[in-house]
Formats: structure tokens, sequence, C-alpha cells
């Protein structure tokens, strides 16, 4: 029994206690929906008051619109756009901030009232104009008529002027006309006296072309008769060293030998040095005395040497004479593609040779030719990059050296005929280089025989054997 009452007391509990949270929670769900209810309510009431103020506005908003100029339908954007655009060209004297439609229709009303009464003085000045106009129109009729009475005047003055000057000019024509048939006989007639002179002209020059190609020839045939210091020896070598490389010849101070001289060497029975096989080349280095100098060897072959008896020979040097030159361009001694001019000048003088003018590989004469030039040193022919001036200024000195009748040498006739022979050879590499330089070479077999003893006295000179065609002796 006691169980039974304990679990209506628990049941009763648990109903209070459900019935209270019950209650409680009706409470607050009434309290909430009533809060909401209210605020739903406020809303409805702004909401209405925005529609009203909304439709307020619109109506407003198409009032201005109509007010403006514009459709109400017309979007704002468009009506903002335009807007501005106006105010900017009605209204842009007028500050930024003021250019508002009433700002600038008052600006404009102002305007034209300012523009009307403007106007109102221009048209009342006008006519005060135009009546002064009448006024002086009115004055000047009599100074009309007298200026007309002084045209008519000047009409016919200038009427009898221009008859008289129509006459003089006439006149001046008929004269010019007369003046210029003489003219034109005057000018046929030297016209015809310079065809007569050209045509002797040419026939002169022709005359003279031929004459002096005569006179060249001519020339060449009588140096060739009448020079014999170009065929014969100059001097005779006495003795030689070929352990030192020395010789002694008979040439000296009293013969005109300077230090420097290069003479070449040639076989002791040479008679004709102009077509004898040349033995090598000296070079004076000492004067010994009147008739005696000692010289180095600068070019000799082991299979012919240089011996006592042997003649010698320069082009350049001559007793008691100083033969002259004369140098074209484009002379290249050692063949490196480099302008020799400047060595060779030095080889004539320091064998007491005179250059009488020489040509600059650019064209540039210095010096001249004259009648007592003996030699003109030709060349190499002009390179392909070589200037017009440079070729024009060869030709025109070639041409000169004929009709002064100077005899053509090449270089290398030249450095023939004393003996040259080139000791050192620079070889360049890169833009300078010379292709010549680098190709396969026979070695030269040239080795100066050396005694290892003295020479006694009793040596008397002979010929060394002639050399076997495919022998080195």
């Amino acid at each position: 029994m006691a169980r039974e009452n304990q679990a209506l007391q628990i049941a009763l509990i648990t109903f209070v206690i459900l019935t209270l949270l019950l209650g409680v929670t009706t409470y607050l769900f009434f309290r909430q929906y009533d809060e909401q209810f209210r605020k739903t309510q406020t809303a409805l009431e702004e909401a209405a008051k925005a529609n009203d103020a909304a439709r307020s506005a619109q109506t407003d908003l198409n009032t201005l619109k109509t007010l403006v100029g514009f459709a109400t339908t017309e979007p704002m954007d468009r009506i903002s756009q335009q807007a501005k655009q106006e105010l900017e060209t009605y209204g842009s004297d007028l500050d930024p901030s003021q250019q508002n439609y009433r700002a600038v229709l008052d600006h404009l009303f102002k305007t034209l009232q300012a523009k009307s009464a403007t106007l109102v003085a221009t048209e009342q000045k006008l006519r005060d104009a135009e009546t002064k106009i009448a006024q002086l129109e009115a004055s000047k009729a009599p100074l009309i008529k007298q200026q007309q009475d002084r045209a008519d005047t000047s009409e016919a003055t200038l009427a009898q002027e221009r008859q008289k000057f129509t006459t003089d000019l006439q006149a001046s024509f008929k004269a010019r006309d007369d003046l210029v048939n003489q003219v034109t006989e005057a000018r046929q007639q030297a016209q015809d006296a310079v065809a007569q002179m050209e045509a002797a002209k040419k026939d002169f020059e022709t005359r003279m072309r031929t004459a002096s190609a005569l006179l060249v020839a001519r020339t060449r045939e009588l140096e060739a008769t009448k020079n014999p210091r170009l065929e014969t020896p100059d001097g005779k070598i006495q003795w030689v060293n070929q352990a030192l490389g020395t010789v002694w010849i008979n040439l000296g101070e009293a013969d005109g030998v300077s230090i420097g001289t290069m003479f070449a060497v040639f076989p002791g029975d040479t008679v004709n040095v102009a077509d004898a096989e040349l033995k090598g080349g000296i070079e004076v280095t000492a004067i010994r005395g009147p008739h005696l100098a000692e010289a180095r060897i600068i070019d000799d072959r082991i299979g012919n040497p240089i011996m006592p008896g042997d003649v010698i020979s320069s082009l350049i040097w001559s007793p008691g004479d100083r033969r002259r030159f004369a140098l074209t361009n484009f002379i290249d001694i050692d063949d490196d593609g480099r302008s020799d001019n400047e060595l060779l000048i030095s080889i004539i003088r320091s064998s007491n040779g005179i250059v009488d003018a020489w040509l600059d590989d650019d064209g540039t004469l210095h010096g001249s030719i004259t009648a007592d030039t003996d030699y003109i040193v030709v060349g190499d022919e002009p390179p392909e990059n070589a200037s017009v001036t440079a070729i024009q200024a060869r030709s025109d000195l070639l041409k000169r050296a004929d009709e002064m009748a100077v005899l053509r040498i090449s270089v290398r006739d030249l450095l023939r005929r004393i003996g040259y022979k080139r000791e050192t050879h620079t070889v360049r590499f890169g833009a300078g280089a010379n292709p010549a330089d680098f190709r396969a070479k026979m070695p030269e077999d040239q080795v100066i025989r050396r005694s290892g003893g003295a020479v006694s006295e009793v040596f008397q000179p002979r010929q060394p054997p002639r050399a076997k065609a495919g022998t080195a002796f």
C-alpha cells in the first residue's frame, strides 16, 4: 500500500512540474508572438508611409521632368547627361558650383538684356552715321564734278602720250630687230671662225702627238746608242772576304761613291751588264781611299759566289753624275700589299740618286718631272680598290714622262740593276695579311762558306765553274 502511495506521489509531482513547464512555455510563446505582431504592425505602417513618400517623390520627379522639358518616361541618366552638356554649353562662363538651370536662365536673361541695350545703341549710331553720310554725299558733289573734269583732261593727255609712246616703241622695235640681225651675223661669223680654229687646233694636236711619239721613239733610240753608261760596268771587285761577307771595290771618294750605295755584281767578263746574268749585290759600308771602298755582300749564290775580278754596276750611281728619278704610286717591294715609296726613295738617295717627283697611293704628287729626269720607276698595276683620283694621277704622270722623253723602268728591273735584295721579311696576320706569305716555298740554299784558317797571300783570283742545269754546282 505504501508503494502505491509513493507511485501516486511521484506521478503527481511529475504532473505538477509538467503543468508548470507548459504554463511557462505558453507564456513565453505568447509574449514573443505579441512582440512580433507589434513589430509587424509598425513595419506595415512604415512601409505605407514609404510608399506614400515614393509616390509623392515620383510625382514630383515627373513634374520636374516636365518642367525641364523631358518626357516622364525618360531615364534619369540620360536626363542628367544632357542637362550637364546644356549647362556646360550655356553656362560656360559661370562657376561650376553655379551651373544649374535657374542660375543659367538668370545669366542668359541678363546677357540678353545687355545685348539688346547694346543693339539699340548701335542702331542709333548707325542712323546717325547714315545721316552724316547723306550730308557728306551732298557736300562732295562739286568736288566730284571738279575731279571728273580733271580726269577727262588727263584722259585726253594720256591718249596723246600713248600715241607718242606707240610711235616710239615701234621705232625701238625696228632698231632692236636691226641690232639682232647684226648680232646674229656677227655670231655666225664668230662661230665660223671658232670652227676653223677648232679644226686647225685638232690638226695641230694630231701633228703634235705624232711628232711627240716620234720624238720619244727617236730619243729612246738615241739614248740607247749614245749612253753607254747604262750598259758598261762601273767598277770592279778587287778582293773578297767570304768569311766576313765583305768585298773591296776600285771605287772610292774621288769617284763620288758614298756609304749606302748599292751595286749589282756580274761576272768579270761581262761587257753589257743590261743582258748579263746577275751574280749578287753589295752595299758600300766604308770609304777607304780615293779609289777604294769596302762593301758588304747583301746577295750571294753558293753555286756562283762573288769573286775578285767580277764587275759591278748601278743604274742609280754613275761616276761624276747624279741620276734623277720619278716614281709612280703602288710601289710594293716586299709584296706585303703596302706602299714602299719611302723605302725606294731611301734606296735611291743612299746611292747618290735624286728623286724629282713621286706619287702617293692617294694620288698626291710631290715634286715634278723636269727635262733632267732620267727614269720614271713604274710600280704595280692599281688594285681594284684604288680611287679614280689615284689612277688618274698615275696616268697623268706617265703621260708627262712620255712628253719629256723620260725612260720607263719597272721596280723589279731597277732593284736588279743595283743588286738589291730584301734581307728581312715581315709576316702580318689579320686584316693586313698577304696571302703570298703563307704559300709553300722552296727552301733557300744560300750558305756562306767560312774558312777555318788564314788566306794565303799567294792566292790568285780565279773564276768558279759555271753552274750546270739540274745541279747546285
